[in-house]
């Protein structure tokens, strides 16, 4: 009886550690989405998933640079694997961000991917897009959560892509702003880093 009611205790602080800890969870809602799944190491897989997102990124205006969707495409989803090897990821993602709170890992949190990969992305001096940070239910402790937005250059924050590599632990998972489950908002240049 007694290991019994440790156990029971046990789960129920672990429940009510990952509702106090969930930061960067999912809102609900639904959308047209795309998730990557390079996970299993299909090469094929890889390369048709950047296919996919260069088609997106070049459905985003007639003037986008070729060469840039296709370089943006194929940095988004392989910066993003090495950013989960790199951070040491544990699947689903709410769980990472459990241990990373309890400082069993360094990085993470939707906020630290959307740092690195913006960073990368901004490291390819693009011409024909505008990166944006995207943020929605900002100041919420558990509802919170961060992501690159990519729009053509010219366009509004609301007419692009989100890039999202923590929803999916790695594996970007992109869909455009209008479309997300989440009420994306645009973070102004002096709140990024």
């Amino acid at each position: 009886m007694f290991a019994r009611n440790i156990k029971l205790a046990f789960q129920a602080a672990l429940l009510i550690l990952t509702v106090i800890l969930y930061a960067c969870a999912t809102a609900g809602g639904g959308g047209t989405q795309q998730t990557i799944s390079a996970s299993a190491g299909n090469a094929v897989g890889v390369s048709e998933e950047i296919d996919e997102l260069n088609q997106r990124l070049l459905d985003l205006d007639a003037a986008v640079d070729r060469t840039e969707a296709r370089q943006v495409a194929e940095t988004a989803i392989l910066y993003s694997q090495t950013l989960a090897a790199r951070y040491r990821v544990v699947r689903p993602a709410a769980w990472h961000n459990i241990l990373v709170r309890a400082g069993l890992r360094d990085r993470g949190l939707c906020y630290h991917w959307t740092t690195d990969l913006m960073r990368k992305l901004q490291s390819l001096e693009l011409t024909s897009f505008e990166l944006y940070w995207g943020v929605a239910h900002q100041g919420s402790e558990l509802r919170e959560h961060n992501s690159v937005v990519i729009t053509a250059r010219g366009r509004s924050f609301s007419t692009g892509l989100v890039l999202d590599p923590w929803r999916d632990s790695g594996d970007l998972f992109w869909t455009s702003v209008a479309r997300d489950r989440y009420p994306w908002r645009e973070l102004p240049r002096n709140m990024w880093f």
